[in-house]
Order: structure tokens, then sequence, then C-alpha cells
């Protein structure tokens, strides 16, 4: 007769990443927010990976939780292949998105316009087996399920699970055409804004300027609210009336005499230009156009 061989509950990869994930942050709750699912359900399924190994696995107290000293073993092992196995479908994804060879980008289109888009010709020179996928929009859905692998816009805020990089900081001040100025007496001081037309962003009613480090936020005045920094600059030339703009784009108006500075003495705010990744991990295409753009855009 033949002897039956006894069977043995194996714990699942997904269980070992859940009790891994406890022992390492000390706590269920902390364990539960990195994993994204609700405490309960993550003490349950421990407390099922217990039962069906029979050991106690870890000590609970009010305050934290710690590894039972006979699963240590266990947990050093567990450790060990949930690494590997992030490791391996990390690998298989940069393979993935480097075979597929296509990269979707969001632009905001004054920052595609002005900054990114005479840069591409050598970035596609440099990666010949890329293509481009270039969604030139302003409005950016922080929260939807189809992201883009990189987005480029103003802006310095971090939606949760996304990673962030400043690709420039852009100097700014205050612009009119010598024009707007010949109709209007030039402000003396910022609390005179008010009474001009001030190009501002849309939805924008104040300016933050500051003079020895002391904070002024005047109330502007002007009827053109607009999201587009290439046409903002445009109007201001024209003589419609005062701009903030990086300063980077007025240098060659303001030799020629089309702008004018106008409180010169104030500092305004600096303008950053960001990369947005679709998660907090990147493919290995928009870390390569990240960084590209990051050599080449100066920063000020």
């Amino acid at each position: 007769m033949k002897e039956k061989r006894q069977f043995h509950h194996t714990p699942s990869l997904d269980d070992m990443v859940l009790f891994v994930e406890v022992v390492r942050t000390g706590s269920f709750h902390r364990a539960a927010q990195l994993l994204d699912m609700p405490g309960a359900t993550l003490s349950r399924r421990i407390a099922a990976m217990e039962k069906r190994l029979g050991v106690r696995l870890l000590e609970r107290t009010t305050r934290r939780v710690a590894l039972s000293e006979c699963a240590r073993p266990f947990f050093e092992r567990c450790a060990v292949l949930v690494d590997e196995a992030r490791q391996a479908e990390s690998l298989l994804q940069s393979q993935q998105a480097m075979a597929a060879g296509k990269l979707h980008v969001r632009i905001a289109p004054d920052i595609a316009v002005l900054w990114v888009g005479p840069l591409l010709a050598e970035f596609t020179r440099l990666h010949p087996d890329i293509t481009l996928d270039l969604d030139l929009n302003s409005t950016v859905d922080e929260q939807g399920d189809c992201q883009p692998d990189l987005t480029i816009r103003q802006g310095s805020s971090r939606p949760a699970g996304r990673q962030v990089w400043a690709l420039a900081t852009l100097t700014q001040g205050l612009f009119a055409a010598p024009a707007y100025l010949a109709r209007h007496m030039a402000p003396l001081a910022p609390a005179e804004l008010a009474t001009h037309d001030c190009l501002h962003q849309r939805g924008q009613g104040q300016w933050t300027l500051r003079q020895a480090g002391k904070p002024q936020q005047p109330l502007l005045g002007g009827r053109v609210g607009l999201n587009d920094l290439g046409l903002m600059r445009t109007l201001a030339e024209q003589g419609v009336g005062i701009a903030m703009l990086p300063k980077q784009l007025t240098q060659e108006a303001v030799r020629s005499g089309r702008l004018v500075a106008v409180l010169p003495y104030w500092e305004c705010p600096s303008l950053t230009l960001v990369a947005l990744a679709a998660n907090d991990t990147p493919t290995p295409l928009a870390v390569a156009l990240r960084d590209f753009l990051a050599s080449r855009l100066a920063l000020d």
C-alpha cells in the first residue's frame, strides 16, 4: 500500500507580500495604507495565514506589531521571494515599455510651443526607435485611470502615487509695451495695479510681489484672463496691458523696445516647469524624456 503524502498549505505570494509589509512597517495600519486595502481585510488575511500554517507569526500589542521569534527565518525567506518577484515584474514592465517604443506625453500648449517643442526634434534623433504620442492639453485629469506616461506642465503639486520632477525654474517679472505706458502712467507701487489693465492667468485675481522679503498681494484690474503665456506676451507687446511673464520669454522684446519692465524692484514668484509621471514607477522612456528635458532646459 502506497503511503499517502500529507498536503501542506503553501502561502501564496500575495499573502507573503502582506506579511512582509506588516513586519517591515511594524503596523497593520501603515501596511494597509501602503497596500491600499482595508485594515480589517489585511488583519483577517494574516490571521488566516497563521491558521493554515499552524504558527503564530506576529506578536500583537496595542502599540505595535512585532515578528515572533520562531517566525524570523520564515520572514527572511518570504522577504527575499517578495523582493525578487517585484524586481522580476519591474524588469518585465521595463522590457515591454522599451519594446513597445511608444511614449504618450501630455503637454500644456504654451509650454509645448515655447519650451518643449523646439527640443523634440533632437530627442527623436537621439531615440530613433521611439514613437511619440503628443497630447497638447492644458486640462490635467490627476485622478483619471488612463494617464499619459509623462505630463509636462506648470506647478509643483504632487498627486498621491505619482512622481514629479522639476525641469526648470524660471524667474518672472512684470512687463508692458511703451504704447500702454504712454496711455497709462506706470504704476509706482503694487497697489496701483488695481487701476491698470492686467493680463492675468484665468481665475487669478491677485499677484504676490515681494520687496526686501515682505510680500504684497495687490488686487488686479483688467478684463483679460487667459492660460497661454505666448498669447499673453503677444497681447502685452500690442499694448493691451501689464503681464507677468518669464524673463526668458521677454529678453528679445525688451532689447528691441517692444516691452519694458514694470515695478522692476519688486520680485515676482518663479514659474516652475515640471514633469509628472503616470505613477510611482515611471517607464524607461518617460525617464529618458524627463532626463533629456532637464538637461536642455536652462535653470535660472
